[in-house]
């Protein structure tokens, strides 16, 4: 499951690092979320991807479902079966940079997962369009040992060098949907201690 993902200063640089012709993309990190200042993304809100042609866009998360709930996940194991998600998979994929995301753990404390050695990650996600808007989803996967304690899923991250592949290049999606997922860090809220 992945219901929260944060942007923060720094992740900006190594995007356009890692896709030099994203430079100009993005606009300034000046209001609020939706414009890649540091803060939380939520389901119903609007986040950046990246999507054909290595174009970014704002696109709201959640697919919206028959009885009108919003659908933040596909899993990876399933999605090319759902009819929620088979043609998004097949034709429409996307990436949502993150500074990282969160999960709860059973004591209800948050955690926050990162990569240890970069400032950004690459959720794998599908898009369609509804109405005037365009939705994604987040697409999970099982959890791998650094991530299992606090939760049984997690969300499919593409690597670097693979997202042009994820985008464009649909005979690489289903090796890439069951990739070795890569080990993360773990970080709890602090916690005050209570004195008597």
């Amino acid at each position: 499951m992945c219901g929260r993902y944060y942007y923060d200063d720094y992740m900006w640089a190594d995007i356009r690092d890692d896709f030099p012709e994203l430079s100009d993309a993005f606009p300034s990190m000046d209001h609020g979320p939706v414009s890649g200042a540091p803060g939380d993304i939520t389901p119903a809100m609007k986040a950046w991807s990246l999507a054909e042609g290595l174009r970014p866009g704002l696109l709201t998360w959640g697919f919206r479902g028959r009885d009108g709930k919003l659908i933040i996940n596909a899993r990876a194991e399933t999605i090319a079966e759902k009819p929620a998600f088979a043609e998004s998979v097949r034709k429409r994929r996307c990436v949502l940079p993150a500074a990282g995301f969160y999960e709860w753990d059973a004591g209800r404390r948050r955690v926050r997962f990162t990569l240890p050695d970069r400032p950004v990650l690459y959720l794998a996600g599908v898009w369609r369009p509804d109405g005037e808007d365009t939705r994604f989803v987040v697409i999970t996967r099982e959890a791998n040992d650094s991530m299992r304690p606090v939760h049984d899923r997690m969300p499919l991250m593409i690597a670097p060098e693979d997202v042009r592949d994820w985008i464009a290049r649909p005979e690489r999606t289903e090796e890439l949907l069951g990739q070795p997922l890569p080990e993360l860090r773990a970080e709890r809220d602090y916690e005050q201690l209570k004195w008597f």
